[in-house]
This record gives C-alpha cells, structure tokens and sequence, in this order.
C-alpha cells in the first residue's frame, strides 16, 4: 500500500535531526526521506515543500535544499521549477555475480548495457591497506607494489571503485602503462600472467568522502567492500579493495543440491 508523503504523514514518519551525530544535517534528512520513499512512496508522488520540510526537521531550508539535490542526484526524485519535488522511477539495481571471478564488464555488454571500466591514471598513490598485508607472508609484503585505481560504470552511473595493488614482476610489468579496458586483468593477460587462484573478504560499511565524490553520491549510502588476493600458481600477484555502492548494486549467487 502506498503512503502518502503529505506534510502530516512524513511528521509522523520522520527522525529528528541528532545534532550531537557527526552525520550532517542534510544527510540524516537524505537518509530519512531515502528510506520513506523505498518503503512507502509511490512513483510520480510529490513531497513535501522545503518550506515544510524545514519545520519538520527543525533545520534550515538550505539544508533540506541540500538533502534533496542528493536525493535527485541518487535518481530518487526530480525537481521541478516552480512546482515541486516529485518521486521518480529509478533505475534498477546492477546486479552482480556473486562468483566475483565473472567478467563484469563482458557479461553486461552482451545484455545490451554500457559497462566500463576507466583507469584513474590521476590520482595519488595510496598504499596497500593492513586488511590486505596481515594475510600475506611476510616475504610477499616486501616485494615490489605499483597502485592501480579504477571507476566502474554502468549506462554511465558510477557504482563501484576497485584500488589494486599489483605485487613483484606484475607491478614491473604495468609501470608506467595504461590498463587494457580498465581491467588489470585483461592487461596481465596480454604479459602471459593469470590469476589461478583468488580468495575474497567481504564486509559493508559507510561511503568515505573521497569515494562519495567519485561515486556520485552521499556521505551516508553503504558500500560492499570486497577484499581480494590473487596468485598464479602460488606467486602472488595482485591484492585489491572493491567497493561497490549499495544503492546501485545487488549481488546474486545461485546453489544446487
């Protein structure tokens, strides 16, 4: 059933603003209206004005103007000129195969979609993360590291970041190279070099600000990190960190008995 989103109904629905909490106003907003427009809102409904979503939440219209252009900005809503906010039709998840050894990027371009990948030959060089290094040998953690980042995109919205770390010959093979479609795989294919073994680490946590910018997004949406170590035949490889954003992306994974 759909619950109206009328001035009345989002005062009883709503979560005061905590201005003790180290999330900002806006984002305790966005995440209130986020969670009331998946559970209960209807497509082509229209909120509340800012004018009374400010007295709602106790806060400034800026700071609701602020929660909305995040909510347009996620695909939530549209803002109209001169007549209001109103809930739109979302894009569906991008659902990933929870096998993570799939090709992404392959298997969504044979349905039809835009999947790329776009090496971030840019930014600064980040250093390999404890979650990594502590399940390594101590001899692998001495060997040579080159620091690879790369956004994912699908039909042009972001919806995940992997950091790469290639290790020892790896990393002395792609110095200086731009990665082959983005993937690190494809390009150490093209040096002989393949993954044959691959374990993964997975948990959720909060967006960092850095990876909301690039994200497209909010400080407050949830992210699947996947943690990644690869070796060929026993040699170590590649250790990574993918994060892919919660709102966008939906993992699958089938069983049989």
């Amino acid at each position: 059933m759909t619950v109206s989103t009328d001035e009345s109904a989002l005062s009883d629905f709503a979560t005061p603003v905590n201005r003790k909490s180290p999330m900002p106003a806006w984002a305790q907003v966005h995440r209130d209206l986020k969670t009331l427009i998946d559970q209960a809102a209807g497509i082509g409904e229209q909120l509340p004005t800012e004018m009374e979503m400010a007295a709602i939440y106790g806060i400034s219209r800026i700071t609701i103007r602020q929660a909305l252009a995040a909510l347009a900005q996620d695909g939530y809503v549209e803002r109209r000129q001169g007549t209001g906010t109103f809930v739109i039709d979302r894009p569906q998840l991008v659902q990933h195969d929870f096998g993570l050894m799939t090709p992404w990027r392959d298997r969504f371009r044979a349905a039809g979609e835009d999947a790329v990948s776009i090496h971030l030959q840019d930014r600064p060089a980040e250093h390999e993360p404890a979650e990594l290094t502590l399940e390594l040998e101590p001899s692998e953690r001495e060997l040579k590291r080159l620091h690879l980042k790369r956004l994912h995109l699908v039909n042009g919205r972001p919806i995940g970041i992997t950091d790469s770390w290639a290790v020892g010959r790896t990393a002395v093979l792609l110095e200086g190279l731009t990665l082959v479609e983005g993937s690190l795989s494809k390009t150490m294919k093209t040096f002989g070099v393949e993954g044959t073994e691959a374990h993964h680490f997975l948990e959720v946590r909060t967006v960092s600000q850095s990876e909301a910018v690039l994200l497209q997004t909010s400080e407050d949406g949830n992210l699947f990190v996947d943690w990644s170590i690869t070796r060929s035949d026993g040699e170590l490889i590649e250790t990574s960190r993918t994060v892919w954003l919660g709102s966008r992306v939906r993992f699958h994974y089938a069983t049989s008995s």
